[in-house]
């Protein structure tokens, strides 16, 4: 509130000068403020914090302790992340300052089951498995033919028989088979028996399905990691784990990056 007093001059002589003294009392508008400030502490949603989910393993006791981490070479998958090397050079190439991420993989051991090495630890080119994938892209022609196969399509090409499994059930739970949709709480129990059914349909061992071990060079950056960590979520991939980077793979990818290295 604004409060004008006003003041004779010289001592109240005929025709002395008034002046006019003028006080701004603010007191109202803190209290606005703090209205202000409440209201739009009420009514603003806060960001959700983004987290990773990862399957963890399960606490029931595993009878061979020895073949925990073991594949069969017929399931084992090995995603290997890497970042885009300049033309005829090991030194990671960048495009506005970010790094491009690579990646590659192999089906079962590495160089198969002759193996990477010869007599001697010579390298055999020859047994190198080890193949590029476009990251996560999978484009289709006209024709509904792959032409760049991502590392998605390859994944659901190796879990197609659990990913059957679970897309019907998504059509049966749209179609309201797991309850009704119509109620918050019809969706959430909706919800809970086709997260039940679904990871019935990963744990059942009659379906055939692929064990991804992925691992990462230095170069790699986490972020390719997350994403491909997000994969296994999104293609209902059941047993997955990180691991190191063996001597083989490491061969591999460099004799594979030195007989490419102009592509």
């Amino acid at each position: 509130m604004a409060e004008v007093q006003e003041k004779s001059g010289g001592d109240g002589k005929k025709g002395a000068q008034k002046k006019m003294h003028i006080r701004v009392d603010f007191t109202p508008m803190v209290d606005m403020n703090m209205l202000l400030i409440t209201f739009f502490m009420l009514c603003t949603t806060m960001i959700k914090s983004q987290t990773l989910t990862i399957a963890l393993p399960s606490n029931e006791k595993v009878q061979n302790e020895e073949n925990m981490s073991q594949a069969s070479a017929d399931d084992a998958v090995t995603i290997i992340l890497d970042a885009k090397r300049k033309p005829g050079s090991f030194d990671v190439d960048s495009v506005n300052g970010k790094v491009v991420n690579e990646v590659y993989y192999y089906f079962g051991k590495p160089g198969g089951d002759a193996g990477m090495f010869g007599a001697g630890g010579a390298i055999l080119s020859e047994n190198n498995n080890i193949q590029k994938s476009e990251f996560l892209t999978d484009e289709v022609n006209a024709a509904g033919i792959h032409t760049a196969r991502g590392i998605r399509q390859i994944i659901q090409d190796r879990n197609k028989e659990v990913l059957k499994e679970v897309n019907a059930l998504k059509e049966k739970y749209k179609n309201g088979g797991f309850g009704d949709l119509e109620t918050k709480d019809g969706r959430e129990k909706a919800q809970q028996a086709f997260n039940e059914a679904a990871a019935a349909v990963r744990k059942n061992e009659n379906l055939k399905k692929p064990v991804i071990i992925i691992k990462s060079t230095p170069q790699a950056s986490f972020g390719s990691l997350v994403e491909v960590l997000d994969e296994m979520q999104i293609n209902s991939i059941s047993k997955y784990q990180i691991d190191n980077m063996t001597r083989a793979d490491s061969v591999m990818l460099i004799d594979y990056q030195n007989r490419h290295h102009n592509d």
